[in-house]
């Protein structure tokens, strides 16, 4: 089984931005950068709404493929497991 990661590569090196783009929205960690995608996909899944708030959908998916693209060829690291941010650490 591929890893998710793995399978965004596949999808965006097949030429599907959109494929990598659904798979890289589902992941569950709040960066900005993850926020950014979800919003992307949603838009995507739901331009009328989108339309209905004054936005156009075509840009938000655009911003979201642009930052998929800086996130998969500069920050190789951004899909790798991050501990949970609000997680108390003990002191020896």
């Amino acid at each position: 089984m591929k890893s998710k990661t793995d399978q965004i590569r596949a999808a965006w090196a097949g030429g599907d931005q959109i494929g990598a783009l659904g798979i890289a929205a589902r992941f569950f960690d709040r960066s900005d950068e993850t926020l950014q995608l979800k919003r992307g996909m949603s838009a995507h899944n739901n331009p009328d709404f989108y339309r209905q708030l004054g936005e156009e959908p075509t840009q938000i998916v655009g911003k979201a493929i642009e930052a998929l693209r800086q996130i998969i060829k500069g920050r190789e690291d951004h899909f790798r497991r991050r501990p949970w941010r609000g997680a108390v650490r003990r002191l020896p």
